[in-house]
């Protein structure tokens, strides 16, 4: 038998004896955790006010649709990088050289030579805590499962939505490693792509409802994501300081691909999800990562950045700290409905879970970020706000400063008000749901304002995290746990601003990457 049957057959060991389950039951007025076991029909979900262009573009999410965005994009990338071998032409067809302006190119100076210097992306390998894959279960997952990358992030976000059965559950985790194609697993894991394959053909899972769909629309991702990643290779040492300028109907069809998780997404569509409110999720989960890599984009071998795409930017090439908080702010709009109103729905959960998964992971450091860029931050209070895409954005991609009052909002004290009611109401288990919101926000704000770099401390709060959030998840707190993530997020974009800092601190990327790639 050769090494790859070997590695194969050990594969399907693994996949045959995945299941993820909690360790207690906890009734919930939302829709059962293991829908295919707890009810006959699911209940019926509604559709949403606006999201006008995602539902024109969307429709009812069809495969042959998804298919249709996924070549669109594919044709629109393979012409950004045709430009680039005919530098003048690019420049008009939708390439861009882009810089800082000199006011943030001044500051980055002035901060590097203080020694406030960020580290290059990291690779994101780093295991997961030990205590954490105990508590999940996890212990004889492939090992490119049980990183802390993978592990809070494709799987955290899949256990924080359930699925049809235990069985599918550990499945679907293993289909949505697709993900990590773009951070090099397949170069890394020997049986990366393997777990992938039996996941997209694992019978059980294909006989569930949705089943069958998710596992194809996560092959219509993977094609995307592996032209691109081709594209990426051949030309990296051509691409830093160039972005691509998108109109705003081609950044939400190639934000849907670049979000790496149609099939994710093509599920929630087929057991009932409003189709729209499901592509705005995808479209604001590039922003979600986006945010806090601004400045390691700008200096990498990176076209795509959704801060970087708008017109803000690429209309005159020059990244300034007006044009940056004009779009964080319309961006931190648009995701205010979600965070605070349909936190309860699949893929708005995936999006809050990528908070948390910036915390734990070592590709991104988000605390450092954050520490780095603090002292750019706005620090006056103000009325949380809320837009659709198409209204915070014109058709060009610029933004048009439109927003409403988040309605329902809460007072901006940590703890708020809401979180305070939370825990009094759900805190059942000798403060386990407070101590995840220490890890959330309470010592997350006072390691930043504190200003100091302690790479231990960072270590401590990411184990911490991630044990808080095991526990909570091992006694069953899934919905009450996916709030208080999705709060956090809503006071981290809107209240204590934490990504405002990480997309500051990024400016202060030491470059190391320039003409790689971050993976």
């Amino acid at each position: 038998m050769d090494a790859n049957q070997n590695e194969l057959n050990q594969c399907q060991l693994s996949l045959s004896l995945g299941r993820i389950e909690v360790a207690a039951r906890r009734s919930t007025s939302r829709s059962p955790y293991f829908w295919g076991e707890e009810v006959a029909q699911e209940p019926s979900f509604p559709v949403h006010r606006g999201y006008a262009e995602a539902r024109s573009i969307m429709e009812d999410g069809r495969l042959e649709l998804l298919e249709d965005l996924s070549n669109t994009a594919i044709r629109y990338i393979t012409r950004l990088f045709e430009c680039l071998n005919s530098p003048k032409e690019g420049l008009q067809k939708g390439l861009v050289e882009m810089h800082l302006s000199e006011d943030l190119q001044k500051w980055r100076r002035e901060q590097h030579d203080s020694g406030h210097i960020l580290p290059s992306k990291g690779h994101g390998l780093a295991p997961a805590s030990e205590k954490a894959v105990q508590l999940f279960g996890a212990e004889k997952w492939p090992k490119a499962l049980t990183t802390a990358n993978a592990l809070f992030g494709s799987g955290m976000t899949n256990m924080l939505i359930g699925a049809y059965d235990a069985e599918t559950l550990y499945s679907n985790c293993c289909a949505d490693m697709a993900f990590y194609y773009e951070h090099g697993y397949h170069k890394v894991f020997p049986e990366f792509e393997n777990v992938i394959k039996l996941a997209i053909s694992d019978r059980h899972a294909l006989h569930t409802a949705g089943g069958a769909e998710r596992r194809a629309a996560v092959e219509i991702g993977i094609k995307y994501i592996k032209k691109k990643v081709v594209l990426e290779e051949a030309h990296k040492s051509e691409l830093a300081n160039r972005m691509a300028t998108l109109d705003r109907r081609e950044a939400q069809i190639i934000c849907t691909l670049e979000s790496s998780l149609v099939g994710m997404a093509k599920e929630a569509m087929v057991r009932g999800f409003d189709c729209a409110a499901v592509m705005s999720d995808l479209v604001f989960s590039n922003p979600g990562t986006d945010v806090i890599d601004v400045g390691s984009d700008l200096f990498n071998s990176e076209l795509l950045n959704s801060f970087l795409n708008t017109a803000d930017m690429t209309s005159t090439g020059i990244v300034t700290e007006e044009a940056l908080r004009r779009v964080y702010d319309a961006y931190a709009h648009t995701g205010a409905r979600m965070l605070c109103e349909r936190w309860m729905e699949p893929m708005a959960r995936m999006c809050s879970a990528l908070f948390t998964w910036h915390i734990v992971n070592d590709r991104h450091r988000f605390l450092r970020r954050a520490l780095l860029g603090y002292s750019k931050v706005r620090k006056t209070v103000a009325e949380p706000q809320e837009a659709d895409f198409d209204e915070a954005f014109d058709l060009e991609l610029r933004t048009t400063g439109f927003s409403r009052p988040l309605q329902g909002a809460c007072n901006g004290r940590d703890p708020c008000d809401q979180v305070e009611g939370h825990l009094r109401t759900y805190d059942e288990s000798h403060g386990l749901l407070a101590e995840l919101w220490l890890c959330l926000s309470t010592k997350p704000m006072q390691y930043v304002t504190k200003g100091a770099v302690d790479p231990e401390i960072e270590d401590d709060m990411s184990e911490r995290l991630q044990l808080a959030m095991a526990r909570a998840y091992s006694l069953g707190f899934v919905d009450e746990m996916a709030w208080l993530i999705a709060h956090a997020g809503h006071h981290a974009w809107q209240v204590n601003r934490l990504y405002e800092a990480a997309m500051y601190g990024s400016l202060l990327d030491n470059g190391g990457l320039r003409g790689k790639l971050d993976r």
